[in-house]
């Protein structure tokens, strides 16, 4: 009879060793680029566009398999090879505060968009301009009488 574990078994044991750290940054070296994701084509392999203006594509590392999620529009730090210049190795993977962090300290150029622009999130409503006024019962009957004309109908 088993009387000592009182807490349960795999799901409680399964986040004892999580740490709340943050990771360090992780700056680029010679033959590394950083790079933005612009399509997950699947079997860890993605569409990436580097730095230095050319589009590659990309392949995870094994490290990185099962351990990391890569989406859209990321930004990544890729490994270039020497002999397939249209090819390159993801060895790394930022969060947004490590991006934002990157952007402003200029490591990556202003053409990395980081965060999807919404068109609707401007102050611009196209001139439409919005009241809370209600209008009294009298103006509402003029204003139908006026318009709807008896004969018409």
């Amino acid at each position: 009879m088993g009387r000592g574990n009182k807490r349960g078994g795999k799901k409680h044991k399964k986040n004892k060793n999580e740490t709340y750290e943050t990771k360090i940054l992780r700056l680029k070296e010679d033959g590394q680029e950083y790079a933005q994701v612009t399509n997950c084509k699947g079997n860890c392999r993605f569409d990436v566009k580097c730095c230095d203006g050319k589009d590659r594509a990309a392949i995870l590392c094994g490290a990185m398999r099962k351990k990391k999620f890569i989406g859209l529009r990321d930004i990544v730090l890729v490994s270039l090879r020497d002999f397939q210049d249209s090819v390159c190795d993801i060895i790394d993977s930022y969060d947004d505060n490590q991006s934002r962090k990157l952007k402003e300290e200029k490591h990556i150029p202003e053409l990395f968009k980081l965060e999807e622009e919404n068109p609707y999130d401007g102050e611009d409503d196209g001139g439409i301009e919005f009241s809370n006024d209600f209008p009294s019962s009298s103006e509402e009957e003029e204003e139908l009488s006026n318009d709807i004309d008896l004969d018409d109908i």
